[in-house]
């Protein structure tokens, strides 16, 4: 199986007061051309499409347009929300996304509902996904009531909860597919691009790599902007920004 893992667009942002949807139209456009040209199986697109949680016309429409043209590659193509979205917004487009073949996924959903995806892959193989999107501190306990259908402990710490939540998601995972986590969220030991938005992508939000169970084949992950793999009992990586996002990340390569 052959995949594209991507994150953190952040289509809609601007540099004093500069519009980058020219850059960012760029990068996309080549993103695609990769998925077309490869015949990826999957395209895994792990959270930060926008900027705000309010983005323009103009950058909804680069997004929309973007997802479509991944959708008519013909490889699956699987969305989820990162704490720069809104994910209200992004679970009301899913009739739309699943009608033009996009699994978007705003908030955290129960396996039945959305939070575990599955599909063949062009070579006959099964692949199932295991989908957490951004979950805020506040949430993270009816995030676990949710998907558990149990009480949460209200006084769990943040990483217990998504480890809750990961573990019933990927309960699922069989010995003859291709098991795969895609999730909105810090590691301890990540190294920040120098873009991100502190106040979510520490403290209290690094969870450990130890959250990821032992039987998944990738882990892939937003937010932060530097490319990079983590020590963990599974292959886990973030893919990174596909374009600096802010100061202090133009000298890494994407």
């Amino acid at each position: 199986m052959r995949f594209l893992h991507t994150a953190d667009w952040h289509v809609g942002k601007t540099l004093k007061g500069h519009s980058r949807l020219d850059e960012q139209e760029q990068v996309l456009r080549e993103i695609v051309r990769l998925v077309r040209a490869q015949e990826l199986d999957a395209v895994l697109v792990a959270g930060d499409l926008y900027e705000s949680a309010a983005p323009s016309a103009a950058a909804q429409k680069l997004v929309v347009r973007t997802l479509m043209a991944l959708a008519d590659t013909g490889a699956a193509v699987i969305v989820i929300a990162g704490n720069h979205d809104h994910a209200a917004t992004l679970d009301a487009y899913r009739p739309f996304a699943g009608a033009a073949g996009i699994n978007l996924v705003g908030a955290v959903r129960p396996a039945d509902q959305g939070g575990v995806i599955e599909f063949v892959a062009r070579t006959g193989e099964p692949v199932t996904v295991a989908v957490l999107p951004f979950v805020s501190t506040r949430y993270a306990v009816r995030a676990a009531e949710l998907v558990t259908n149990t009480p949460a402990e209200h006084t769990s710490a943040y990483d217990q909860q998504l480890r809750d939540i990961l573990g019933l998601l990927t309960s699922g995972f069989r010995t003859d597919a291709v098991n795969l986590v895609m999730a909105h969220l810090t590691v301890l030991n990540g190294t920040f691009g120098g873009g991100e938005r502190s106040a979510q992508s520490i403290f209290e939000y690094a969870v450990p790599a130890t959250v990821f169970p032992l039987d998944a084949h990738y882990v892939a992950l937003g937010p932060l902007h530097r490319r990079q793999v983590m020590a963990a009992p599974c292959p886990v990586h973030y893919s990174g920004a596909p374009l600096a996002v802010d100061f202090g990340e133009q000298e890494y390569e994407p």
